[in-house]
């Protein structure tokens, strides 16, 4: 329906680790909880040996019982959604309506529910090299909007921080849509926003108060759905027969896996690790693709790693000298050892048992959301540069991103029901604002706000003073 053009970014190719490819086919929507998992993600013969996630089936001699394409697909879509909205400036957007480019950017929010089909091409690369994957379908078919919370677990809890925080976290991603389109479409008429300088904004998702609205949708997105799918839904506990409560006794009908195996690989597909990310450097995650298979393409469901798991190891690698930091090494371990425990037991769970693989639980997710805390500081030391910068030396679009960035990130940690920031969610919004503070004159104020907020992440997440730095922004993550 919509093409594209765009990409991840890119780097240069890391070594290959040498070691046997996994094969990986796309699949519709069917079993698996209504995930739509594809199959054949994998023919591995080890047991998460050597740092690799992939375990034998032991109902299927010889295959995987590691499958999670529903997962892949959502990445893969909100990618393709931010690639398509960066895609477009002012000439794209001449004659079109605010419901032209609603539709448009719904259509990958919602694909399957769209008009989306496994022949949509596939449009990003991963980090300069092609994807293995042509279409869509050949990851699989899946929809954003129905896994947020209110869709997928009937959640009536509205989104705290945004807005008037009465939105659903459906209706926050449609929201921000709307306003995207609204931004353009009166771009095209010629309505330019202009900067507090008087000067024209030329990025077409920068709003005139500041908000980018392309960074706070995806940042929002990746916590609206993949953390808290992860969270409160397949590693929960809450529901009988749901989550680590779920079966690890039989096999689901025509497929490889347990429920209960299933529910831990779905969560951590969600984390967006590449298979062999614990047998390979922070430096080679931090790239975000190694061609383990020599092919000289991407497999996205394989060697890639997106959202969050690459985010944790970018913060490994920009931590201090003096307190280095483990959090997506120590995340993977947690999901990668889970998984091997429940291979390891081979049937059902007792109350023991059970309180072990929480403890997985606890480090894969502790791990994942002190990666996210950890970067909200370096988004807020990012801002604090612009705002103590000399006027001539300030960045208004670097200053508008990086709170763009930071608000999304803050809205989606509220998704983790165990999250230690919980009771301190309204008076961080409250530090951050609505919208940015762009305004020189209180630019001071702003400062102290924002230190305040280092000061509230630091004492939740534990986080060493080296990493987290002062109001200068100069020093920490």
């Amino acid at each position: 329906m919509f093409r594209r053009v765009s990409i991840l970014g890119s780097v240069l190719l890391s070594a290959a680790l040498g070691f046997a490819a996994f094969g990986c086919e796309g699949g519709g929507e069917g079993g698996g909880e209504g995930e739509g998992e594809g199959e054949g993600e994998g023919e591995g013969e080890g047991e998460g040996e050597d740092g690799v996630y992939d375990f034998t089936s032991r109902f299927t001699p010889g295959e995987s019982s590691v499958q999670y394409s529903g997962q892949a697909t959502r990445h893969l879509l909100n990618q393709e959604l931010k690639a398509y909205i960066g895609s477009l400036d002012d000439t794209d957007n001449l004659g079109k309506s605010v419901d032209d480019l609603v539709e448009a950017f719904t259509f990958f929010f919602d694909f399957s529910n769209q008009g989306g089909t496994a022949e949509e091409p596939i449009s990003i690369n991963a980090f300069g090299t092609p994807l293995r994957q042509d279409t869509v379908g050949d990851v699989g078919l899946a929809s954003l909007r129905d896994k947020t919370n209110d869709n997928d677990l009937g959640s009536t809890t509205p989104v705290a921080g945004y807005k008037d925080g009465s939105l659903l976290a459906s209706e926050v991603a449609e929201d921000i849509i709307l306003d995207l389109a609204t931004l353009m479409v009166s771009r095209a008429d010629g309505d330019i926003p202009l900067a507090p300088d008087g000067s024209a904004i030329t990025r077409p998702v920068l709003t005139a108060d500041g908000v980018d609205l392309q960074q706070l949708l995806e940042k929002f997105l990746l916590g609206a759905v993949a953390f808290s799918q992860n969270c409160d839904d397949y590693l929960d506990d809450e529901t009988p027969a749901k989550g680590i409560l779920s079966d690890n006794v039989n096999q689901v009908d025509g497929k490889p896996y347990t429920e209960l195996e299933h529910a831990w690989d779905e969560g951590f597909g969600y984390f967006g690790a590449a298979r062999a990310y614990g047998a390979q450097s922070v430096a080679d995650n931090v790239t975000g693709f190694n061609d383990v298979d020599e092919d000289a393409l991407a497999d996205w469901l394989v060697e890639v790693n997106y959202g969050h798991a690459r985010t944790a190891a970018e913060r490994d690698a920009t931590s201090a000298g003096a307190a280095p930091t483990t959090y997506g090494a120590d995340a993977f371990a947690g999901f990668l050892e889970g998984r091997r425990f429940l291979s390891d037991v081979g049937g059902a769970l007792d109350a023991t048992q059970l309180e072990t693989l929480r403890t997985f639980r606890a480090q894969a997710e502790q791990n994942w959301e002190k990666a996210l805390g950890a970067t909200l500081v370096r988004y807020i030391n990012g801002q604090l540069l612009e705002l103590n910068a000399a006027e001539a030396d300030y960045d208004f679009v670097s200053h508008t991103k990086l709170w763009s960035e930071m608000k999304g990130l803050l809205l989606a940690i509220q998704f983790n029901p165990r999250s230690p920031l919980s009771a301190d969610f309204a008076e961080l919004h409250t530090l951050i604002g609505a919208t940015p503070e762009i305004e020189r004159a209180n630019f001071a104020a702003a400062i102290t706000a924002l230190t305040d907020a280092k000061e509230i992440l630091a004492e939740a997440y534990d986080f060493d003073d080296a990493n987290v730095g002062d109001s200068t922004g100069a020093i920490g993550w």
